[in-house]
């Protein structure tokens, strides 16, 4: 039985959906508890944009 390394398109995007996850999870408590009031649209397409970043740059550092 040998163990198979998933594709890259696929690790990249878990990688990056388990961040984006855990980083809007983070900031809906946060909002919830009011310690930050309000999020502009612009800082959830910053964190989409981060996530998959990350997402792209672990990826492609994990397959080597």
């Amino acid at each position: 039985m040998s163990h198979k390394k998933p594709n890259l398109i696929t690790t990249i995007g878990l990688y990056a959906g388990g961040l984006l996850f855990v980083i809007f999870a983070i900031l809906l408590l946060l909002q919830a508890a009011g310690v930050i009031p309000g999020v502009s649209n612009i800082v959830y397409v910053a964190l989409v944009l981060l996530a998959i970043g990350c997402g792209l740059l672990y990826g492609i550092g994990s397959r080597s």
